[in-house]
Protein backbone atom coordinates (compact mmCIF):
# COMPACT_ATOMS: atom_id res chain seq x y z
CA UNK A 1 0.00 0.00 0.00
CA UNK A 2 1.02 3.30 -0.41
CA UNK A 3 2.83 6.57 1.57
CA UNK A 4 1.90 9.88 1.69
CA UNK A 5 5.28 10.54 0.34
CA UNK A 6 9.04 8.83 0.01
CA UNK A 7 12.12 9.59 2.00
CA UNK A 8 15.09 10.50 -0.09
CA UNK A 9 16.65 6.91 1.28
CA UNK A 10 13.68 5.15 0.93
CA UNK A 11 13.65 6.26 -2.99
CA UNK A 12 17.45 5.20 -3.44
CA UNK A 13 16.65 1.86 -1.28
CA UNK A 14 13.61 1.12 -4.08
CA UNK A 15 15.65 2.71 -6.84
CA UNK A 16 18.40 0.08 -5.84
CA UNK A 17 16.44 -2.73 -5.82
CA UNK A 18 14.95 -2.45 -9.30
CA UNK A 19 18.30 -1.85 -10.66
CA UNK A 20 20.03 -4.67 -9.05
CA UNK A 21 16.46 -6.64 -10.49
CA UNK A 22 17.28 -5.51 -13.99
CA UNK A 23 20.67 -6.93 -13.80
CA UNK A 24 19.83 -10.27 -12.25
CA UNK A 25 17.73 -10.53 -15.24
CA UNK A 26 19.83 -9.76 -17.59
CA UNK A 27 22.51 -12.21 -15.91
CA UNK A 28 19.82 -15.08 -15.80
CA UNK A 29 19.05 -14.41 -19.48
CA UNK A 30 22.99 -14.62 -20.21
CA UNK A 31 23.33 -18.09 -17.88
CA UNK A 32 20.70 -19.53 -19.81
CA UNK A 33 22.34 -18.67 -23.07
CA UNK A 34 19.57 -16.16 -24.26
CA UNK A 35 21.89 -13.31 -25.71
CA UNK A 36 18.81 -11.41 -27.74
CA UNK A 37 16.70 -11.93 -24.44
CA UNK A 38 19.47 -10.41 -22.39
CA UNK A 39 20.32 -7.64 -25.13
CA UNK A 40 16.29 -7.16 -24.77
CA UNK A 41 16.13 -6.71 -21.22
CA UNK A 42 18.62 -4.28 -21.18
CA UNK A 43 17.16 -2.07 -24.22
CA UNK A 44 13.12 -2.26 -21.68
CA UNK A 45 15.74 -0.84 -19.16
CA UNK A 46 16.94 1.84 -20.85
CA UNK A 47 13.62 3.06 -22.09
CA UNK A 48 12.17 2.92 -18.99
CA UNK A 49 14.91 4.83 -17.41
CA UNK A 50 14.43 7.37 -20.11
CA UNK A 51 10.86 8.06 -20.30
CA UNK A 52 11.35 8.81 -16.02
CA UNK A 53 13.71 11.02 -17.07
CA UNK A 54 11.76 12.61 -19.67
CA UNK A 55 9.37 13.84 -17.08
CA UNK A 56 12.15 16.89 -15.91
CA UNK A 57 10.83 18.67 -19.11
CA UNK A 58 7.03 18.76 -18.13
CA UNK A 59 8.32 21.56 -15.25
CA UNK A 60 6.09 20.56 -12.41
CA UNK A 61 8.73 18.92 -9.87
CA UNK A 62 6.24 17.74 -7.27
CA UNK A 63 3.95 15.75 -10.21
CA UNK A 64 7.25 14.34 -11.61
CA UNK A 65 8.22 12.88 -8.66
CA UNK A 66 4.45 12.06 -7.84
CA UNK A 67 4.59 9.95 -11.44
CA UNK A 68 8.11 8.96 -10.72
CA UNK A 69 7.67 7.00 -7.91
CA UNK A 70 4.20 5.85 -8.58
CA UNK A 71 5.04 2.01 -8.65
CA UNK A 72 7.37 2.44 -5.82
CA UNK A 73 4.29 3.81 -3.47
CA UNK A 74 1.25 2.11 -5.41
CA UNK A 75 2.55 -1.83 -5.22
CA UNK A 76 -0.38 -2.90 -6.26
CA UNK A 77 0.01 -2.23 -10.00
CA UNK A 78 2.40 -2.98 -12.77
CA UNK A 79 2.90 0.45 -14.24
CA UNK A 80 4.21 1.53 -17.54
CA UNK A 81 5.40 4.51 -18.13
CA UNK A 82 5.51 6.99 -21.63
CA UNK A 83 6.15 10.36 -22.31
CA UNK A 84 6.36 12.86 -25.02
CA UNK A 85 7.15 15.64 -23.42
CA UNK A 86 8.00 19.31 -25.30
CA UNK A 87 9.83 22.13 -22.42
CA UNK A 88 7.26 24.98 -21.85
CA UNK A 89 5.65 27.23 -18.76
CA UNK A 90 2.72 25.27 -17.18
CA UNK A 91 0.20 27.41 -15.60
CA UNK A 92 -0.51 25.43 -12.83
CA UNK A 93 0.10 24.90 -9.02
CA UNK A 94 2.05 21.79 -9.21
CA UNK A 95 1.69 20.99 -5.70
CA UNK A 96 -2.29 21.07 -6.54
CA UNK A 97 -2.02 18.33 -9.53
CA UNK A 98 0.17 16.01 -7.04
CA UNK A 99 -1.87 16.28 -4.22
CA UNK A 100 -5.10 15.33 -6.58
CA UNK A 101 -3.38 12.71 -7.70
CA UNK A 102 -2.22 11.48 -4.28
CA UNK A 103 -5.17 11.62 -2.78
CA UNK A 104 -7.45 9.93 -6.07
CA UNK A 105 -4.43 6.96 -5.63
CA UNK A 106 -5.52 7.09 -1.75
CA UNK A 107 -9.32 6.34 -2.29
CA UNK A 108 -8.46 3.85 -5.44
CA UNK A 109 -6.10 1.44 -3.61
CA UNK A 110 -8.93 0.91 -1.13
CA UNK A 111 -11.13 -0.47 -3.95
CA UNK A 112 -8.49 -3.01 -5.38
CA UNK A 113 -9.26 -6.68 -4.92
CA UNK A 114 -6.05 -8.05 -3.50
CA UNK A 115 -6.13 -11.40 -5.83
CA UNK A 116 -6.04 -9.32 -9.21
CA UNK A 117 -3.19 -8.50 -10.64
CA UNK A 118 -3.26 -4.60 -12.01
CA UNK A 119 -1.85 -2.77 -14.89
CA UNK A 120 -1.31 0.47 -14.53
CA UNK A 121 -0.58 2.95 -17.51
CA UNK A 122 0.72 6.04 -17.02
CA UNK A 123 1.08 8.64 -20.40
CA UNK A 124 2.18 12.68 -20.44
CA UNK A 125 2.06 14.58 -23.50
CA UNK A 126 3.17 17.64 -23.40
CA UNK A 127 3.65 20.62 -25.59
CA UNK A 128 4.95 24.02 -25.23
CA UNK A 129 1.26 25.50 -24.56
CA UNK A 130 -0.25 22.45 -22.89
CA UNK A 131 -0.09 19.17 -20.88
CA UNK A 132 -1.49 16.09 -20.40
CA UNK A 133 -1.45 13.06 -17.90
CA UNK A 134 -3.67 10.09 -19.40
CA UNK A 135 -3.70 7.08 -16.07
CA UNK A 136 -5.40 3.99 -17.06
CA UNK A 137 -5.89 1.19 -14.68
CA UNK A 138 -7.14 -2.21 -15.79
CA UNK A 139 -8.64 -4.46 -13.55
CA UNK A 140 -11.78 -4.30 -11.83
CA UNK A 141 -12.49 -1.58 -8.86
CA UNK A 142 -14.97 -2.26 -5.85
CA UNK A 143 -17.81 0.13 -5.80
CA UNK A 144 -15.88 3.28 -7.33
CA UNK A 145 -17.09 6.61 -5.82
CA UNK A 146 -16.95 9.93 -7.40
CA UNK A 147 -13.94 12.38 -8.19
CA UNK A 148 -13.45 15.65 -5.60
CA UNK A 149 -13.59 18.94 -7.38
CA UNK A 150 -10.92 20.37 -8.86
CA UNK A 151 -10.55 24.03 -8.04
CA UNK A 152 -6.73 24.91 -9.20
CA UNK A 153 -6.51 25.66 -12.92
CA UNK A 154 -6.37 21.98 -14.35
CA UNK A 155 -9.31 19.71 -15.64
CA UNK A 156 -10.19 16.17 -14.98
CA UNK A 157 -11.96 13.74 -16.63
CA UNK A 158 -12.65 10.42 -16.06
CA UNK A 159 -13.71 7.27 -18.11
CA UNK A 160 -15.18 3.67 -15.94
CA UNK A 161 -15.49 0.64 -18.46
CA UNK A 162 -15.48 -2.85 -16.90
CA UNK A 163 -12.32 -3.77 -15.53
CA UNK A 164 -10.88 0.08 -17.07
CA UNK A 165 -10.93 3.25 -15.09
CA UNK A 166 -9.01 6.08 -16.94
CA UNK A 167 -8.36 9.15 -15.20
CA UNK A 168 -7.25 12.28 -17.66
CA UNK A 169 -5.52 15.34 -16.15
CA UNK A 170 -4.82 18.02 -18.07
CA UNK A 171 -4.25 21.99 -17.98
CA UNK A 172 -2.35 24.73 -19.89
Amino acid sequence: MGKSRLTTLDALKFSRHDFLNELQLVLMYIDLGEPLKAKKAILNATNDIRQVSMLGKLGLPETEQWISTFSWMYTAFQTKLSCTIESGVRKVDDLAVASYLAYVFSDIQELLDASFEYEASIEVRATSTDWLIDITIQGPLIEKQQLPKVEKGFHVEETILKNLWKLTISGN
